[in-house]
């Protein structure tokens, strides 16, 4: 007998992602330094609210806004993401790192 395999709808759970939210939120707060989450979010063009959410891991920022961050300071959005980069004259890690 053929069995349906019943599709998940939507997104994928936080659990099942290999992303790290709570790394990214913890560098994107690095990024922000001594600025307040108000002034930040207004150079980014989002709501206070929804930084904090990136910065506590409960939400993922989207490509925008990691753009965003990224040129504004310098960084690449892999290094927003996993933490190193291997881009020439940015913070390089190397293999295994």
């Amino acid at each position: 007998m053929n069995t349906v395999k019943k599709k998940a709808r939507g997104r994928p759970l936080r659990s099942q992602s290999d992303v790290d939210l709570q790394a990214i939120g913890q560098r994107i707060r690095e990024l922000r330094g001594q600025v307040t989450q108000e002034k930040f979010a207004a150079l980014l063009r989002i709501s206070q609210a929804q930084l904090s959410k990136y910065e506590l891991g409960q939400s993922a920022p989207p490509l925008g806004v990691l753009a965003k961050l990224a040129t504004s300071f310098g960084k690449t959005v892999d290094w927003i993401l996993t933490g190193h980069s291997d881009w020439p004259g940015t913070n390089k890690a190397g293999p295994g790192d």
